[in-house]
Formats: structure tokens, C-alpha cells, sequence
């Protein structure tokens, strides 16, 4: 350790340079016999300098350096005053009678005396002078200045201290490790050290030892293994204490027997008390683990019953489609519908009328999940019982404008009155179909505009989007119209989870890739287009999920012949 301070040489330079002194004495854990020496050193040599080195019109500096190193402390002092050897100012003649001294030179003298080599150089082209004064302290002494080896007798210390050895431990070095066989204890001389343990893996501080205290003790009482690591922090000195040694000391000193004793129960029972408190710390934890897993055993209960209520809403959902569409002579009907979730908002239906007439719908609820489920459920009961009535009660060929009204308009009147405060509409499209003429009437309330295609795969025409959707405004009027399918001919139904089907990048299926595949697709069944119409639609989203319902419904009319 080494420290340095440089000041200017007038008449506050003795109070800096005793300050800087005090502050090492702290930090350095100095032994009374070395701090009396700096001090020693300031008060007579660095007041000599101010006083006499310089001359008013000429001060400069004054540098102290202090080092601190295997129980040696080494004081060196520079000025670049008048040169002065302290070794050969005369001794004062302390055998004189006091009026008959000469003033000055005592404290040189006891400078001299209490060090244990004093050096003196002056550089003549420079103009510096050093001063080097140093002393050792034996191990006797550092004994001595612990504290804990007060009660000792000092026969005893004498006696032991050349059977001593000191050991130097740079930051960070270890002086022994858990497991290690313990035949020695060990005293800090100065310095500071841990005690770790590991945990785990993971390196947990137990301790901090500093100067005078013992460590190591316990191995060497009960000859065990070491219970934990001891690592320097800081640069450390520490004297090893053998079992002979260690006998004698505690044998000569009841009252360092008892100070060891209290420090070994102390240790133990901080032991004991991080080890309960570790104990509820953990304990705690597993509590609060188990109350987790309870709740969390409580929501996948909750979560398999909701998920086994789904299936059977998704059971129930798929019920509601047909499970045989109509085959009418000269076509053929196909259809498709998968939610994004357990149960969906989308629909398709085929309703066949006493008169022979084929309702064909395909409708989205707004939403997704439960709540559009329960307003499909509730569309497609209303639609199919009042088209069923009204179709019971028409018996010509030109009622099929008042079935489509009565039906569609029943069906918004009733959500709109019962449900209009939960903000749900459907878009609905809704056609009547005569096979045996191709002829065609509907109503489109909002839906997608289905596609009539023609023997090419081409869009012959896109049928009209219509009024608003079912749900939003009571006694919404509808337009019904009319298209005719020619044989050879395809109508193609969608909700929108067919065209905005998106992949990874954000891309959407579209309008323009659903009509090449029609196109590619010309010659194929109904069946067999609603099956690549799927696929495709699969083959673009590359995984992503399904972020809305998709429906389909085709309806073809066999080529003539």
C-alpha cells in the first residue's frame, strides 16, 4: 500500500500534511508505535523545512510519500529547501541541566532513536533533498497490537511469536477452500477477507472477517473438514495458528478463551439464523408455489370443461348445416364452412320449399367465437322457419319475391327489436332457385357478391351487394332480383374469410387470386372446385393462422345433353 501527498511549504502545510497522516493511520489499520513515528516525522522534520528549509521569497513544495508493505512502513519526505542531513545534527545533551541546553535537536533525536534506518540524499543539480526513514514491526508486536491478544500474558507472545510465520494474500486469492483438511487456524494481521459458500452453483457470502480477528477455529477444534471458502477481498497478512500453538494461547488466557468462545456461539447461532430464515424464506416459496399450481390446476379444470363445452357447441354448430345438400336433377350443389375458432359466425344453408324451389343461403356474422355462433344459430332458425311457412302458403310460380321479403325482413325486425343492443348484424345472402328453369331470386343484405361464372371460368357477372345487412335497421327495405343460370354455368358463394385470407407477410388472398382459380379451375366439378378453392387458400396462408371464418358454396348447372 502506498499513498502521497504533496503540499506548499508555509505555515499550512503541518496541519495538511497531520491530517493526510490521520487518514492513513484509519485506512491502514497502522499499530500505534508506526503512527507515532509519521507523526513524529511531520511535526519535527516537515516543520524544520517550513521553518528553516525555506526562505520567504523562495517556498516550494513539500512531498510525503508513505508506503505500507509486510509489516515495514517506509516514510519519505522531499523538499527542495536547504540542504539538511538530520544524522548529522548533533545529539542534545540530555545529561545537562535544562538552563544549560542547547534550544533544539530533541526531536531529530527520537526521529532518529524510534526509527530503524534513516537515510538521507541530496541532489545537487536538482536542488531535492529526500529523506527516507523506515520501521519494522516484529512480529511481537503486531501481535501485541491486536486487541484480541491483549489478555495474553507477554512471556507467552514472546515465547510464540518466532514460531509464527505471516502469509500474504493479494485480492481475490484464496487461503483455504470448502472440503480442505483444517490442521491450523489463521489471524488477519491486517486486511479483510470472505467466507462464500456455493448454493446451487451460485456463490453465497456468509461473512467478513477483518483485522484482529480469528478464523478457522471450528476445523481445528473438532478436526473436521473446512465448512466453507475463505477469500482475501483486499490485500491481507494473516499469521497460521497450529493446534499446539492455538493450546497455548487459549491455555495462558481465559479471558481470549472466553472472547473465542462467544465469537464461535455467535457464528453459530447467525448460522442457525440464516439457516431458519433461509428455511422460511423457502418455505414461503413452496407455499406460494403450490397455491399456483392449485390455481393453476383450477384453471386447466376450468379450461378443459370450457374446452369440452366448445366441442359440443362445435358438435351442435356443425349440426346446423345440412349433412345432405340437394341434388336436383341437371345440378350439382357443393359446400364448405370451417370457423376460426371452436365455433364460428358463418353459415351456409339449403332449404327446399313445398313448391320445389331451392333457398340457397350463405351469411357471416360480425365477430367471431361464441357470440357470433349463438347470432347464426338464431339467423338460420329464422330464416329457414319463416321461409318454410311462407312457401307453404304460395302456391304460384311468382312467389318467390314474397318468401325472400318476408323471410329476410321477419329475421332483421326480430334481432334488430330483441338484440339490437348487443350491436351484432349479419350479412346474408339469400336465393331462390328454380331448377327446372335456371331462374334465380334473391336478396343480398351486405354479403360478399357471389359470382356467376361461365362455362370458361370466366365472371359473367358479379351479382349486386344489396341493402345494409340484417341486424342494424328495423323495417330495412330489400330490392329482390333476378339472375338466370344457364346450363353450363356456375354460381360461386363466399364469406370474406375466403378473400382476405392472409399469409406471413400480410398479403391478402383477394378478389383477383379467387377468380384465376375459377378459371384455372373451369372444368371442375362443384365438389372438386370447392375442394381447390380450399386448398389454395390453405397453400397461401403457408400456416399462418385462420384470422376469420371461411365458407363456399358452389351451385352448378350440368351442360344441356
Amino acid at each position: 500500500m502506498r499513498r502521497q501527498i504533496t503540499v506548499f511549504a508555509d505555515q499550512n502545510a503541518i496541519s495538511a500534511l497531520l491530517a493526510f497522516s490521520d487518514e492513513l493511520e484509519a485506512s491502514w489499520h497502522l499499530p500505534p508505535d508506526y503512527g507515532y513515528l509519521l507523526r513524529l516525522v511531520i511535526e519535527e522534520v516537515a516543520t524544520n523545512i517550513v521553518k528553516y528549509g525555506y526562505h520567504d521569497h523562495n517556498r516550494d513544495q513539500i512531498q510525503l510519500a508513505c508506503e505500507y508493505e509486510q509489516g515495514v512502513l517506509t516514510i519519505t519526505i522531499r523538499d527542495r529547501g536547504q540542504p539538511f542531513d538530520p544524522r548529522e545534527a548533533p545529539p542534545p545533551d540530555i545529561h545537562a541541566a535544562a538552563d544549560q541546553r542547547l534550544i533544539g535537536g530533541l526531536g531529530l533525536f527520537f526521529v532518529r532513536e524510534y526509527a530503524d534506518t534513516l537515510t538521507y540524499h541530496h541532489d545537487p543539480r536538482s536542488g531535492w533533498n529526500e529523506l527516507t526513514v523506515t520501521k519494522a514491526m516484529s512480529m511481537l508486536d503486531r501481535l501485541r497490537a491486536l486487541p484480541i491478544f491483549q489478555a495474553v500474558p507477554e512471556t507467552v507472545l514472546a515465547e510464540l511469536a518466532p514460531r509464527l510465520a505471516e502469509s500474504r494474500l493479494a485480492a481475490g486469492e484464496v487461503l483455504f477452500h470448502q472440503g480442505d483438511a483444517g490442521a491450523e487456524c489463521f489471524v488477519i494481521l491486517d486486511g479483510a477477507v470472505e467466507v462464500i459458500t456455493f448454493v446451487n452453483g451460485a456463490e453465497l457470502r456468509l461473512e467478513v472477517f477483518h483485522t484482529g480477528q480469528i478464523i478457522g477455529e471450528m476445523s481445528l477444534i473438532d478436526r473436521s473438514p473446512r465448512s466453507a471458502t475463505v477469500r482475501a477481498i483486499e490485500p491481507s497478512r494473516l499469521v497460521a495458528l497450529n493446534e499446539a500453538v492455538f493450546a497455548t494461547l487459549i491455555g495462558s488466557s481465559p479471558e481470549l478463551a472466553m472472547t473465542m468462545l462467544r465469537s464461535i456461539v455467535s457464528r453459530v447461532r447467525n448460522t442457525n439464523q440464516r439457516m431458519i430464515h433461509d428455511l422460511e424464506r423457502k418455505n414461503a416459496e413452496l407455499v406460494a408455489a403450490y397455491q399456483q399450481l392449485q390455481a393453476a390446476q383450477a384453471e386447466l379444470i376450468r379450461l378443459n370443461r370450457l374446452e369440452e363445452e366448445l366441442a359440443v357447441a362445435r358438435r351442435i354448430q356443425q349440426s346446423f348445416l345440412p349433412r345432405v345438400l340437394p341434388q336436383p336433377p341437371g345440378w350439382r350443389i357443393a359446400a364448405f364452412s370451417r370457423g376460426a375458432q371452436a365455433v364460428g359466425g358463418d353459415f351456409f344453408d339449403t332449404i327446399t320449399l313445398p313448391n320445389g324451389q331451392i333457398g340457397l343461403v350463405v351469411a357471416d356474422a360480425c365477430g367471431k367465437g361464441v357470440t357470433a355462433a349463438l347470432f347464426v344459430a338464431l339467423s338460420r332458425s329464422l330464416l329457414r322457419a319463416a321461409s318454410q311457412a311462407a312457401g307453404s302458403s304460395q302456391s304460384d310460380g311468382d312467389a318467390s319475391a314474397a318468401i325472400l321479403l318476408h323471410a329476410v325482413s321477419l329475421t332483421n325486425d326480430y334481432i334488430c327489436r330483441e338484440h339490437g343492443d348487443s350491436m351484432m348484424f349479419v350479412t346474408l345472402f339469400y336465393g331462390l332457385l328454380d331448377p327446372a328453369t335456371g331462374a334465380m331470386q334473391y336478396i343480398n343484405a351486405g354479403h360478399n357478391p357471389p359470382l356467376r361464372i361461365g362455362p370458361d371460368g370466366a365472371v359473367i357477372e358479379e351479382l349486386s351487394e344489396g341493402a345494409l345487412p340484417i341486424g342494424i335497421v328495423t323495417g330495412q327495405a330489400y330490392d329482390v332480383r333476378a339472375l338466370q343460370i344457364a346450363p353450363g354455368e356456375k354460381l360461386v358463394a363466399f364469406s370474406d374469410g375466403i378473400t382476405e385470407a392472409m399469409n406471413p407477410a400480410g398479403e391478402l388472398f383477394g378478389d383477383d387470386r379467387l377468380q384465376a382459380l375459377l378459371r384455372a379451375q373451369a372444368q371442375c366439378t362443384a365438389a372438386e372446385l370447392v375442394t381447390a378453392a380450399v386448398s389454395a387458400v390453405d397453400a397461401f396462408a403457408q400456416g399462418a393462422p385462420q384470422a376469420d371464418d371461411i365458407t363456399l358454396l358452389v351451385v352448378e348447372r350440368l351442360p344441356a345433353g
